[in-house]
């Protein structure tokens, strides 16, 4: 069940950042930029969770 969660916490993290990534593309915004920041540390944190419960199974 935390593998799932894990995984599904990276998906929509991945999805979010897509959405961020476009629109910065096209403007400037510091608390977008600041939330995009946010979402690769969640994305990293979870990929590395689930490393580690990868490396324990």
């Amino acid at each position: 069940m935390f593998n799932a969660e894990i995984e599904m916490t990276l998906e929509c993290a991945v999805k979010v950042r897509k959405h961020l990534v476009r629109i910065l593309e096209s403007r400037s915004d510091v608390g977008l930029e600041s939330q995009l920041q946010y979402v690769n540390r969640l994305i990293m944190e979870a990929d590395s969770m689930q490393d580690k419960s990868l490396a324990v199974a």
